[in-house]
């Protein structure tokens, strides 16, 4: 199971609010081709890992990914650009 921070999912929730997402489309961590996670918007699926923030849906993990991901920990570090979201695996 994927660990997310508090501080991570109010990041989520903010990121999700600044792509103004439709009502029912959530983030969804995926892993990419070349060997990296990334963000994209989703449906919800069965079998998800569901993420919440104050009540609100702002993560979906697969199961595809959570068998990548393992036990990782998802927090955010702030840089200098701004908050940036890490994942350790």
């Amino acid at each position: 199971m994927v660990i997310v921070s508090a501080k991570a999912a109010e990041e989520l929730r903010n990121t999700l609010v600044a792509v103004a997402a439709e009502a029912d489309q959530v983030l969804r961590l995926i892993y990419s081709a070349s060997g990296g996670f990334a963000l994209t918007l989703d449906d919800e699926q069965e079998g998800d890992q569901v993420v919440e923030s104050d009540g609100q849906k702002v993560l979906l993990i697969g199961s595809d990914v959570q068998s990548v991901a393992g036990e990782a920990n998802i927090d955010v570090q702030d840089e200098a650009e701004g908050p940036r979201l890490v994942i350790s695996v």
